[in-house]
């Protein structure tokens, strides 16, 4: 189609860097999406994003979002569909909003709802926002009336009667200064219009007289100059600039832009202006220079439909095939598309003017003003290895050539010799320079030797065994010479000299004195660390990221930069001197890896790392250069925007909304969530904490998904945190909160429920304990009363009917003795004494047996028991009644009126009472009697001393209390009187009339309970 859009419009918010101007195309970390790939439904087109951080495409089978890991169709976000799926402009307004035109129409997504704004006839072409917020849309079917803004539910529409008059077929491209100017693209003229007022057109004569069809491309520079591609080519078309009121061809030194055949244009925060071609892929135009990326770099398609720049300064390319996207590297590589002679680099060496020297496989390559000079095998160079490299203090370049060392100065390379004057000859690994000015060089060759050159000849050398073989070669702040070994030791020649041995048994591959003393080796097995005689060998478990250390150097500000076998590390000297001193401790390293641009490998020779003076890093791995720019890496970062995106329960999605609320019984909880990290998605590290069943964050790696199962009712909150490697944590701004309906079982009031039933089954329990308690009493009492019947009648049948019969013959004996003879006397008082043992055994069975007043009520027990102890005294006794009085429980009844009596006895013969009242309570708690007397009193704690044999005295009160399971209290002191206060339960006391539950306790008791026959608690009683 004739209609492949972009709308642009340039991006005005963030703070973010633009990719860097000053790099070549091929030096950007380069990302494709390949439309088989099946992330993208189709072609894309324009793209946009919103100020959530979220990146839109659009494409001809709609819009899909991207947040760095996945790529989310705009259709499985709503249930509502756009007018017409062939996107042809996005703009991510300020609002938050995304505004989309199609084929069909404009729509607006906002806040997960997606609004029709109708049908625009010709399909909405172009978009953009003024300062004010207003919403401007190009129309490609409305000539008379292109320009519309989005006004409330509508449009209002511009045209002749608003001073905007066109010409040709208008129109397809339009871009904005944001403050009411705007330019349109027709097919032969460029349009300016400001709102209220006249437009003015700029016609390009060339494209009148090709006649052929397509639209302007448009950018605009800062300064107003406006940049106008036209899909062919040919003089006066292509890539054309308007300076004032004229068009004036693009030139530059490696093309002409009549030579571009231009579909897409932008223009970006850096200031580049990149092109899209319709067949050559991308051209970018920056500083003065054109640089060119197509197919056979990677690019998807040659064929370029958009351009954006994201806030974090990545640009997005869509093509014919699919989506790029450019981003800049931490780390820099320059390879031979940046102007090295060959990408094998073996050294690299930044002398004190800034210039960096790289020892390549045939070349010495100088970096100079950003430009590569080369001194090449078979021209300038003497050989064709460069080897070690290495600057003197006099400024003088040490190079190792092939088999031999050479010093450059002047533009002249001069042998090194020995002390006869003949080249030496070995291969150059290492150089050092010590206090005295002289250079110590690592030869290795047949033998391996140590040199020190004194000027440009040997003044001393050094074979094995005097030392080992040496690999590696640094001087330290005070000029002396430290060597690392073959073995993995480190040693120090010359007077005092010393040596560290590591048992490493492998090779020192790099070696450097840090400014605070400590001699650091780098080896396979990791960092050699020592100083003073301590050593401590630093690897992966100490915190390194890996083992390997292939070079290091010190940086600024107390840095350690390690180049190892898995990228690029940063350590402080500090936290590895502390290490040294305290074997327990490990390090806090800052890791950058191939995806900061990181290439590893291995280059052969010092050095592999070293320091430019502006405090730039340059690093030769043996497959390219590599720089890096720790100042840079430094510069403040934005907050990384965070989003819960989704909540699925039971395999239901469900719309986000604080507050929301889940069913009962919910099993599986899935919570997605995202960071928008556009340009390393990988260095994205993710935790999470759901408040009400979390204790403390969950660590979640890379992964976006959270998962819960069987929670139970209750509240809860779903914290999110994200960061970009050991950055600051940023989490989401606000929350989810959710709430897991309880079941009916596990709601409030069924737990209210339960528990009333098991305490009225508690109850039932108790009740029934009761009454079995109680049957067991009756049935004890009932025992009791037919023994004492029993003997009651034995003894009246047998003992008082023997004692009788025994008197009477005494009585005859006494009749015969005559009655003036003393033992007639003496038998007379014998046996008026034994007529009262008879009346008092008379007594004691009668009281075996039931009395009289157990048939009758308790009250009026009471008051004859009361009536008859009073009858032949001056004491004065009243009964009071309190409640209704109800049926009690004749055994019960017994056991009150046996402690009544003996209290009443007690009351009317020895306290010398002048009033006894006795009280009797009915209430729905207990049966309580209550004896009272106005006494002489006594001792309690004296009284409660068991009496003589045969007395109940106040022990048996208080052992028939108890048996009743009542409580007896005795309150009494000298000339205070007595009270005594017997309070028994009443389920124990009073009799119940029964009834049907009834009936079933005691047909449960007969079942569970049986009958207790055996026990014996009135022992003491009994015995008595």
């Amino acid at each position: 189609m004739a209609m492949l859009l972009l709308c642009v419009t340039l991006w005005s918010g963030g703070a973010a860097h633009a990719v860097e101007a000053g790099r070549l195309l091929s030096q950007y970390g380069h990302t494709a999406w390949r439309l088989q790939d099946g992330e993208l439904p189709a072609p894309a087109y324009p793209m946009a994003q919103t100020v959530d951080g979220y990146l839109w495409i659009g494409t001809q089978a709609g819009v899909v979002r991207y947040d760095g890991a996945r790529f989310v169709p705009l259709d499985s976000l709503t249930k509502s569909r756009l007018g017409n799926p062939f996107i042809l402009a996005l703009l991510g307004a300020r609002d938050g909003s995304l505004w989309i035109g199609t084929t069909a129409g404009l729509s607006r997504w906002k806040d997960g709802e997606l609004k029709d704004y109708g049908v625009v006839d010709g399909g909405v072409s172009g978009l953009a926002e003024d300062d004010n917020g207003k919403i401007w849309l190009l129309t490609h079917g409305k000539d008379a009336t292109p320009l519309c803004e989005v006004a409330g539910d509508g449009f209002v529409c511009h045209g002749k009667d608003d001073g905007l008059v066109t010409s040709g077929v208008c129109c397809d491209r339009m871009i904005t200064d944001g403050k009411g100017t705007f330019w349109m693209g027709t097919d032969t003229s460029l349009i300016q219009w400001h709102e209220h007022g006249s437009s003015r057109s700029f016609p390009i004569e060339a494209k009148i007289k090709a006649g052929t069809p397509g639209s302007l491309i448009l950018a605009r520079e800062p300064t107003g100059e406006i940049w106008a591609g036209l899909p062919m080519t040919g003089p006066g078309l292509g890539l054309q600039q308007l300076v004032g009121d004229q068009w004036r061809a693009f030139q530059a030194p490696e093309m002409a832009g009549s030579a571009l055949a231009v579909q897409a244009m932008f223009r970006d925060r850096a200031g580049a202006l990149w092109i899209g071609t319709i067949d050559h892929g991308i051209y970018r135009y920056a500083d003065g220079r054109m640089d060119h990326f197509d197919s056979d770099d990677g690019l998807t398609s040659n064929g370029v439909y958009a351009f954006f720049e994201d806030r974090e300064g990545n640009m997005w390319v869509s093509t014919s095939a699919g989506l790029d996207r450019f981003r800049d590297f931490k780390v820099w590589s320059y390879t031979t598309r940046e102007g090295l002679s060959v990408d094998e680099v073996d050294s690299v060496l930044a002398d004190r003017h800034g210039r960096i020297w790289a020892g390549t496989a045939n070349s010495l390559d100088r970096l100079d003003q950003g430009q590569f000079h080369s001194l090449r095998s078979g021209k300038e160079l003497p050989g064709t290895q460069v080897t070690a490299l290495f600057e003197d203090r006099d400024g003088r370049l040490w190079v190792g050539i092939d088999e031999g060392l050479w010093i450059y100065a002047s533009g002249t390379f001069t042998a090194a010799t020995d002390a006869n004057g003949v080249p030496v000859k070995g291969m150059a690994f290492a150089m050092a320079q010590d206090a005295a000015g002289d250079v110590w060089a690592v030869l290795r060759g047949h033998p391996s030797k140590l040199y020190r050159f004194h000027g440009d000849r040997v003044a001393d050398e050094f074979a094995t065994p005097r030392f080992p073989s040496v690999r590696s070669v640094a001087s330290d702040s005070a000029g002396g010479i430290w060597l690392g070994l073959q073995n993995g030791d480190l040693a120090r020649p010359g007077p005092g000299g010393q040596q560290v041995s590591t048992h490493l048994d492998t090779p020192v591959m790099d070696i450097a004195v840090a400014s605070n003393g400590l001699v650091l080796g780098g080896t396979a097995k990791g960092l050699v660390v020592s100083r003073n005689g301590a050593l401590r060998i630093l690897s992966s478990r100490d915190g390194l990221p890996c083992d390997a250390v292939k070079g290091l150097v010190d940086g600024e500000d107390g840095t350690l930069w390690l180049s190892m076998g898995c990228g690029l590390a940063k350590v402080r000297l500090a936290d590895v001197e502390d290490a040294l001193s305290h074997p327990g401790r490990t390090l806090d390293v800052d890791t950058l890896d191939a995806l900061d641009g990181v290439r590893s490998g291995t280059a052969p020779f010092q050095k592999r790392i070293a320091r430019a003076p502006d405090g730039t890093l340059w690093i030769a791995n043996g497959v390219s250069l590599q720089a890096f720019d720790p100042h840079a890496d430094a510069a403040v970062r934005d907050a990384l925007p965070v989003h819960v995106e989704s909540l699925t329960a039971d395999r239901r999605s469900y719309s986000l909304s604080d507050g929301m609320t889940l069913p009962p019984l919910t099993r599986d909880v899935q919570l997605d969530y995202t960071a928008i990290g556009l340009a390393v998605p990988q260095h994205v590290s993710f935790r999470y904490r759901l408040d009400g069943r979390d204790q403390d964050w969950v660590d979640a790696g890379s992964r976006r998904q959270a998962f819960y199962t069987d929670l139970p009712p209750g509240s809860y909150r779903f914290h999110v945190a994200a960061r970009v490697g050991d950055g600051e944590w940023h989490e989401a701004t606000a929350p989810l909160a959710f709430t897991v309906k309880p079941a009916f079982y596990q709601t409030g009031m069924f737990m209210l429920l339960v528990v009333a039933l098991v305490a009225i089954a508690l109850w039932l329990l108790f009740a029934w304990r009761l009454a079995h308690i109680k049957i067991q009493m009756r049935s004890l009492y009932e025992e009791r009363h037919a023994e004492r019947e029993r003997i009651a009648r034995e003894l009246h049948d047998t003992f008082l009917q023997a004692v009788q019969g025994l008197m009477l013959r005494f009585q005859s004996a006494m009749e015969r003795i005559p009655p003036l003879q003393p033992a007639r006397e003496l038998m007379e008082k014998a046996l008026d004494h034994a007529d009262e043992v008879i009346v008092e055994g008379r007594d004691r069975v009668g009281a075996l047996r039931a009395t009289q007043h157990e048939k009758a009520s308790l009250e009026s027990a009471l008051r004859r028991m009361g009536e008859e102890l009073a009858r032949d005294s001056r004491i004065h006794f009243r009964l009071t009644i309190e409640g209704a009085p109800r049926s009690v429980e004749p055994a019960v009844a017994d056991e009150v009126l046996r402690i009544a009596q003996e209290s009443l006895a007690n009351a009317f013969r020895h306290a010398r009472a002048d009033h006894v009242d006795v009280g009797v309570s009915y209430d729905c708690k207990h049966l309580t009697l209550s004896i009272v007397d106005d006494g002489i009193g006594f001792d309690v704690d004296a009284a409660a001393v068991p009496g003589p044999v045969g007395h109940w005295g106040l022990q048996g009160m208080h052992e028939r209390a108890t048996q009743l399971r009542a409580r007896l209290t005795l309150s009494s002191r000298p000339g205070a009187g007595t009270a005594v206060e017997l309070a028994v339960p009443a389920a124990i006391a009073f009799r119940r009339v029964p009834g049907q539950w009834r009936r079933r306790a005691a047909f449960l008791h007969m079942v569970f309970g049986g009958r207790v026959t055996g026990a014996r608690i009135f022992d003491h009683d009994d015995a008595k």
